[in-house]
């Protein structure tokens, strides 16, 4: 929950130093030690990250073991079966492992499994389909850490196993080949959370690097590892790692690719989405083309979006974009429908001051997650939103900081759950109907127990105050040299101090408020320096004109018809001297 206003205050010496070292803007300098950021060295490599940096992939536990089993089927052309999972992440690792083997001259089979027949991880009857259709190597990616008895029955069949997962584990690890995850003690590279196509790539990187030992090229040139970082960039930043690292190497290269993409699939649905005039800024290629990606697995079928991701097929990219599209738009309308129904439900939840459970049994499992996000956002408390089938809930949790959802679950009761899993901020749950009740009571009372509220008010963190005449394109531009922003590089937010409103109306149908706020002064209004801003109605809905308010706003690019301009998003306002 919001609370106080904290400004961040840097040393201004410091300021001064690190801006004179970059040969850049006082507020660069501000922004990166606001970040902790304060060598100049660390400074450079932040905003401009070399692909060089990447880390040495064998220093991934077990890295080394799974690039020579994966080097050894490419070169004895072995049936190869990547498993992927249906969101976007796990389709852009299984996308990637695929385009590199593909690139190497060793396609390989790809399943991808189906969110209402299969369910998510690995599914023990399509394995024993695959191994019987003659696959001699698994290569599961976004799934796997948990799977112990799938595993089992593939290794007991003679079949080798590959698991590339970034999920928690389980009490008991699979028997695998090899276990790539920077979760697994001894991991070398688990300074920060990697996605599921982050350790993808490091599975690319090293099988790469004993292929070339070994002279599989000959005098040729291995194939690039960067015609597979729009693929990385995808599904790093829909998985929302923080974005320091390795991953941020990821995406900053990664999504300008995207921006000029060779791949029909990224530029028919680039065309469809209206990505090129709608975005100006790289992170919103990523969160634009991200959530289409995802809506394939959550109301159709991934491997739409996988074809649309690796196809060379110009004419079969276009359809596919326009399927993507669809499935979007309905993806849309589901989650309105579910997320009304959700909230209105959440209302009502007897434990919504510490968590939120509900469930309805015409709720479309494909949105729930999506839901169970809103859901947390507007009561800032854990919050689970499930689909009741056939006497089975199933559904998705998301969290607030402080509060890790699997480590929460596992302190719970286990006889309340068939199965859950996930990481520290987003979790999936199925557990009979008739626990429902009991789930969320358990979950409501340990949260009290270990989260209480006062400790849940985290400050609306400031970078700078700034004046309203500073609000300009040139400002905009110093800002953009901190993309990508996501986790862990915060988008920056601005104090202005005691200004006016000079406008203000609805737009939007009324959910969103236009406004200009102008510096105070005794010359007319139109005379001053001003800025203007959007919000929405929730936020803004009760300015009058002639307020003098503080307002917390992110400085932002806006294109309209072509030309450019700078304006805030309102996150928050305040009465002056509050």
């Amino acid at each position: 929950m919001q609370g106080s206003w904290q400004l961040d205050t840097p040393d201004e010496a410091a300021v001064a130093a690190l801006a004179a070292a970059l040969d850049a803007p006082p507020l660069l300098a501000r922004l990166l030690l606001n970040r902790e950021i304060s060598d100049p060295a660390t400074a450079h490599a932040f905003l401009e990250p070399a692909l060089t940096a990447l880390p040495d992939p064998f220093a991934m536990r077990d890295a080394e073991r799974a690039a020579n089993r994966l080097a050894d089927a490419v070169e004895r052309r072995e049936a190869v079966c990547v498993y992927g999972d249906y969101d976007v992440d796990g389709v852009s690792a299984a996308a990637l492992v695929s385009s590199f083997l593909a690139s190497l001259g060793a396609p390989p089979r790809v399943f991808l499994p189906d969110r209402f027949r299969d369910g998510y991880g690995l599914h023990e009857q399509r394995l024993a389909e695959l191994c019987d259709q003659g696959v001699q190597l698994f290569v599961s990616v976004d799934c796997g850490s948990t799977a112990v008895d799938a595993v089992a029955g593939v290794r007991a069949r003679g079949v080798d196993f590959i698991v590339v997962d970034h999920h928690q584990l389980g009490p008991t690890l699979p028997d695998a080949t090899a276990h790539l995850n920077p979760r697994l003690p001894g991991c070398g590279l688990a300074e920060e959370p990697l996605s599921a196509v982050g350790v993808a790539m490091v599975l690319a990187q090293a099988t790469r690097r004993v292929l070339a030992n070994r002279g599989f090229f000959g005098s040729g040139s291995p194939p690039p590892i960067a015609d597979l970082l729009e693929l990385a960039a995808l599904g790093t930043i829909a998985d929302m790692v923080p974005l320091r690292g390795m991953n941020r190497i990821l995406a900053w290269h990664g999504l300008r690719r995207l921006g000029r993409s060779r791949r029909p699939g990224v530029q028919a649905l680039a065309r469809h989405s209206k990505v090129l005039e709608k975005c100006h800024a790289a992170d919103h290629v990523g969160f634009v083309l991200g959530p289409r990606i995802n809506a394939a697995g959550r109301v159709s079928e991934a491997r739409f979006a996988y074809d649309l991701l690796t196809t060379t097929d110009r004419e079969l990219a276009e359809s596919l974009a326009v399927q993507v599209e669809i499935d979007n738009t309905r993806r849309k309308s589901l989650q309105k429908d579910v997320g009304e129904a959700a909230m209105a439900a959440a209302a009502a939840c007897p434990g919504r001051a510490h968590a939120v459970v509900v469930a309805g049994t015409d709720w479309h499992s494909g949105v729930v997650g999506i839901v169970a996000s809103r859901v947390k956002d507007a009561f800032d408390v854990p919050s689970f939103v499930l689909s009741v089938e056939d006497g089975v809930a199933r559904g998705s949790g998301r969290s607030i900081p402080g509060y890790d959802l699997v480590e929460g679950l596992r302190a719970l009761d286990p006889s309340l759950f068939e199965r859950f899993g996930g990481h520290a901020f987003a979790a999936g749950v199925t557990l009979p109907a008739v626990h429902i009740d009991a789930f969320a009571t358990a979950l409501a009372d340990h949260v009290a127990a270990t989260l209480p509220p006062e400790q849940r008010v985290r400050p609306l963190r400031l970078d700078a105050e700034m004046q309203p005449a500073e609000v300009t394109l040139e400002t905009v531009d110093v800002i953009e040299r901190m993309e990508p922003f996501g986790k862990g590089n915060r988008k920056p937010l601005f104090l202005f101090r005691a200004v006016e409103v000079a406008e203000v109306r609805k737009v939007g149908g009324g959910a969103w408020v236009k406004a200009r706020f102008v510096e105070q002064g005794e010359r007319p209004i139109w005379a001053r320096h001003g800025f203007a801003a959007f919000a929405s109605a929730e936020v803004l809905g009760e300015l009058q004109k002639g307020d003098v308010v503080d307002v917390a706003a992110r400085v932002e690019r806006n294109v309209f018809r072509g030309q450019q301009s700078a304006e805030a998003s309102v996150v928050a306002i305040r009465p002056t001297n509050a």
